[in-house]
């Protein structure tokens, strides 16, 4: 009798091999079964995760943003979007004085979501890459980006300045180095080439801007308002499209892998 093995759509990646069926063969057969059960565990987890993930934070961000009180830097309208960055949403207490209890509340709930969904999210996608570097660098920089979400939301802007600006200076540098350790991996078995040249482009892009409006304000040839704070949503925009991107990928190998 021949015994053909499918191809292993997680952490084992090789070609279709076709044997006698033996005791060793079976076992071999048994033990990618076991892999690709293990990893269809994984996907649905983490895609269930993410996919909550982008529903709650999104909401919670947005009662955050109706319930920020007005006067911030001058801004009588509550949050603006050109005017005020993503951690002004987290501030116990605006420059005019007044307390934002809620408003925090809601954004450290928010941070928290995203970190714990993202953490489940690079534990998932990190057994699609053949490379056992690019597997460790994945999951070690994504963890630290989790985490370093949650600690964002821990550390408000107004108290601890010196340390929730390097905090996400870290989530970013985390980001991009996981995101990079994914592309950089020719046998990641998830996405196809094609859209993997796009989506690093658009990030590369992105981030290039950032970076460069981020060193023209420090050499003051740029003034803050309302560039910063609107690339940078735009920059954070972009990230969320492509875990979206990445959850979606994650559901269809949970169609696939119940097909096999």
């Amino acid at each position: 009798m021949i015994s053909c093995e499918p191809p292993c759509l997680g952490i084992a990646i090789f070609p279709t091999t076709c044997r006698k069926a033996g005791p060793q063969n079976n076992d071999r057969k048994q033990g990618t079964c076991m892999g690709m059960k293990s990893d269809f565990q994984s996907a649905r987890l983490a895609a269930s995760g993410m996919l909550m993930s982008l529903v709650v934070v999104p909401s919670l961000f947005a009662l955050a943003v109706a319930c920020f009180p007005a006067g911030h830097c001058g801004v009588s309208d509550g949050y603006s979007f050109s005017r005020h960055v993503v951690s002004d949403l987290g501030r116990t207490r605006l420059s005019n004085g007044a307390p934002n209890a809620v408003s925090c509340l809601l954004f450290s709930s928010a941070m928290a979501v995203a970190g714990f969904s993202c953490a489940l999210f690079w534990l998932s996608r990190r057994a699609f890459l053949k490379g056992v570097l690019a597997r460790q660098v994945a999951l070690f920089s994504g963890m630290c980006m989790s985490v370093s979400m949650l600690a964002i939301g821990l550390t408000p802007l107004n108290l601890v300045p010196k340390i929730h600006d390097p905090i996400t200076a870290v989530t970013a540098v985390a980001a991009a180095v996981a995101i990079l350790s994914v592309y950089s991996d020719g046998s990641d078995s998830l996405e196809k080439p094609r859209a993997k040249k796009i989506w690093l482009v658009l990030l590369a892009f992105v981030s290039a801007v950032w970076s460069v409006l981020v060193v023209l304000h420090h050499e003051r040839l740029l003034a803050f308002r309302p560039w910063l704070p609107f690339w940078q949503k735009l920059l954070i925009a972009t990230f969320v499209a492509w875990m979206s991107g990445q959850t979606v990928l994650l559901f269809r190998f949970r169609e696939t892998d119940s097909a096999i």
